[in-house]
């Protein structure tokens, strides 16, 4: 590794995204200013019958280098997993060495302006792959209407709760508390030598975010998990990936109170859910109780001596998923979720 900085080059797949791309870009030129150099925005626009084409075309940023082109991918290959492949191989043929890092992100995302640097320090301080923390627009959500917003934000209470459950039930040195369990596509980060090693992204036609860092594991390297990568992604039902995010929104906002959440279960068989049972997942309607019943469990494991995890001040959710950069107030978790 040489003493120069390393090189960065963002994979962008993008379908049909001319409303969201401006604002996805203008949040890529902001982390790259913050960087500071050597940073390439490379979009492919796959299969596009919208002004995508025409918002790259008079795009211009002035901290990173925009490089775009179009493709076409026939129904076979036109899925997620083949428009990540190709947008990060087109990313990865701008970098030159191993030590150069490849990010990706999504068109209908907003990246932290401390996205870059942060990952970047991650990468430095020993981890092979960074997955980032994705958190939705706040506007986004309250359009969504009041009964979705009181919804979602009892989902982002209960997995608060298991990330801290999960942590504290199996701690890992390189990945330590404070961590979440996301792995998609919209945060991304890893070396390209990492890359390379594991033959490219993986093209599954559903998460093949996860299926990325899979590979990178297989190979015995270290996934990190930090809240400080931060991205603000749509909160749309109308998503460009069947089976995607904008998919499970839409499922959570229309479906019946008592019905079953998808891989979603009482606790304590949310902390081993490859054993869990139809009779473990939780509705709307169960679902408060579960999130006081994983509060009750965070204070009597908090309660013992010599705890193996640190309590940590975590914002309050209610705020915390925002697409502000100031910092904000913090509350114990076993007040969130109490």
């Amino acid at each position: 590794m040489t003493d120069r900085r390393a090189r960065v080059a963002v994979a962008l797949p993008a379908k049909n995204e001319a409303d969201d791309l401006p604002a996805c870009l203008d949040a890529l030129d902001a982390a790259a200013a913050r960087y500071g150099v050597g940073v390439t925005i490379v979009v492919v626009a796959n299969n596009c019958v919208d002004g995508t084409a025409e918002v790259l075309a008079r795009t211009m940023l002035r901290h990173a280098t925009l490089m775009s082109c179009a493709v076409s991918l026939l129904p076979p290959f036109a899925h997620a997993g083949w428009a990540r492949r190709i947008a990060f191989d087109a990313a990865a043929a701008k970098l030159v060495e191993g030590a150069d890092i490849l990010m990706s992100t999504d068109a209908d995302t907003c990246v932290a302006p401390d996205w870059i640097v942060r990952a970047v320090a991650h990468l430095d301080a020993g981890a092979d792959a960074v997955a980032g923390r994705a958190l939705t627009r706040r506007g986004d959500r309250r359009m969504l209407g009041a009964e979705p917003m009181r919804r979602l934000n009892l989902l982002g209470r209960y997995y608060t709760a298991l990330d801290w459950l999960r942590a504290n039930a199996e701690p890992a040195a390189q990945d330590p508390w404070p961590r979440h369990y996301y792995e998609g596509g919209a945060s991304i980060g890893l070396r390209l030598a990492t890359y390379r090693a594991i033959g490219g992204a993986p093209t599954p036609a559903l998460a093949e975010d996860r299926a990325l860092f899979a590979a990178v594991r297989a190979r015995g390297g270290i996934v990190r998990h930090p809240l400080d990568v931060r991205v603000f992604t749509s909160s749309r039902i109308d998503g460009r990936a069947p089976g995607g995010m904008a998919d499970a929104f839409a499922r959570w906002i229309t479906q019946a109170p008592d019905e079953r959440l998808h891989e979603t279960y009482a606790f304590p068989a949310a902390l081993d859910p490859d054993r869990a049972c139809v009779g473990d997942q939780l509705s709307f309607d169960t679902l408060p109780a579960a999130i006081a019943q994983a509060g009750a469990m965070i204070r009597a494991r908090r309660s013992g001596a010599a705890p193996a995890i640190e309590p940590v001040l975590l914002a309050p959710l209610g705020e915390r998923h925002r697409d502000g950069v100031t910092e904000q107030g913090s509350q114990p978790l076993d007040r969130i979720v109490a």
